[in-house]
């Protein structure tokens, strides 16, 4: 194990779970994964580090876990960085260019520099430039104007901007427990590089990340980021209403939804219910599946409709060809699919990372949940490749490359039927008692 020198660690430090990957680009050129662990996290809210001391001691538990096995010390992270105010700000620089010269890779970089180094506000920091046009002395509509001869080059830009503490406070984290951050994401960029293809982002396509504390949204759109958004709140809300709802113990309403819940009640039985144990005395109660399913409907329909009013604002809302792919913890939820297709009009898929697992890891790893993991892991790959190869490398949070680019991941996954199996049986009615593993509790 100690040969391979480009090994790279991914941890995505979510609301509810902190998850970290280990792996490397094998001799077939692609990702091999060697380790991996998902633990509870602590001292996040809603994505953001409130609690550093509680952060570092999950984010230590989860690599410890994920490198047990490996000969090999992890001391590089990439990690994903999340929170309600990252939004996305048009911005648009003009160049001069000496008259009979042509457009060279020095006047992109300048332009793409200057981008960079705007600031909305005190306080703010530019965490990603993704270009979307060139423009040549009126000749609109330009990819690569490298090479063309002009006197004007003009450069359309969307920057990715949010608080510099939402970097501060993981970066703080990190060094705290001995780690270095090599690069932070933004959640939305590395869920969606994990579960989409270049021809989605080509047609058009909304990447939905349903997690625990936020949802988060990145729509692509002729092969390039146009827009993301965070909402603050996530699948946690929809525990809280059930435990309100309901009047039992929060833990108990987090797994009624993981096992029991449904986004459309009017596909549940009237005659399923539940049996919550007894709790200290208490006599057990009886919850209806129908019920249940009702408090879970309300609040995602909420959500969904969030969704959708963030899509119009994006101005792109009615040129998504491949529609909309849910991902996250959150996205297994039963229904979900038929209520958000409801909802926005869209064709709707369930998002897989689209990676190759041995089947002992499919066991685990084949998940939505494991989608913003698996974007930082191909990240960290493309970057240690670009390290060894002869082109000088700067790191993403200093200076990255002029324009976020995707790429396949690896070979692409055998088909993937996501259509829930039906969890209500026959019509006789059916009294189930409720299975509790809090650790096996999503990031629902």
């Amino acid at each position: 194990m100690s040969e391979r020198i480009n090994i790279v660690a991914a941890v995505d430090v979510g609301t509810n779970t902190t998850i970290c990957l280990i792996g490397w680009e094998n001799e077939g050129h692609k990702i091999e994964i060697l380790g991996h662990a998902i633990v509870p996290s602590a001292g996040i809210r809603r994505g953001i580090v409130l609690n550093i001391d509680e952060t570092v001691g999950a984010v230590k538990k989860a690599i410890a876990k994920a490198s047990e096995n490996l000969d090999v010390e992890i001391k590089k992270l990439y990690v994903n960085v999340v929170g309600q105010h990252l939004r996305t700000v048009s911005r648009t620089l003009q160049k001069s260019i000496e008259y009979g010269k042509i457009i060279t890779k020095a006047d992109i970089r300048a332009l793409y520099d200057e981008a960079r180094s705007t600031m909305q506000q005190p306080g703010d920091k530019v965490y990603h430039v993704v270009n979307q046009s060139y423009t040549v002395d009126g000749e609109t509509a330009i990819q690569n104007p490298i090479g063309i001869a002009g006197s004007e080059l003009r450069a359309e830009y969307r920057l990715i901007v949010g608080p510099e503490n939402y970097e501060e406070k993981i970066n703080t984290s990190l060094r705290m427990g001995g780690y270095e951050m090599v690069r932070c994401m933004v959640n939305p960029i590395a869920a969606a590089e994990a579960v989409i293809s270049d021809d989605e982002k080509e047609a058009g396509v909304m990447v939905v990340d349903l997690g625990g504390g936020t949802t988060s949204m990145s729509v692509y759109y002729e092969n390039v980021l146009r827009f993301i958004s965070v909402l603050p709140f996530g699948g946690n809300v929809v525990t809280l209403d059930i435990k309100e709802g309901c009047n039992i113990l929060l833990r108990h309403a987090e797994s009624l939804k993981v096992q029991y819940g449904a986004a459309i009640a009017e596909a549940v039985p009237e005659n399923r219910v539940v049996t919550i144990p007894s709790v200290n005395g208490w006599d057990p109660k009886e919850i209806s599946f129908k019920s249940l399913s009702y408090i879970i409907q309300a609040r995602m329909e909420e959500i969904v409709e969030n969704v959708a009013f963030q899509l119009g604002k994006s101005g792109f809302g009615d040129k998504l060809g491949a529609g909309v792919v849910l991902t996250g913890g959150g996205a297994k939820l039963d229904g979900l699919k038929q209520l958000v297709r409801f909802k926005t009009g869209m064709d709707v898929r369930i998002g897989f990372p689209i990676v190759t697992l041995t089947p002992e890891q499919e066991k685990v790893l084949e998940s939505p949940m494991f989608a913003t993991a698996f974007g930082l892991l191909k990240k960290a790959v493309k970057d240690e490749n670009a390290q060894h190869s002869q082109t000088p490398h700067t790191t993403a949070h200093a200076n990255p490359e002029p324009a976020y680019q995707s790429e396949e991941m690896i070979a692409k996954p055998k088909k993937k039927v996501d259509k829930p199996k039906s969890k209500f049986g026959d019509n006789v009615l059916q009294r189930l008692s409720l299975f509790f593993n809090e650790e096996s509790d999503s990031e629902l």
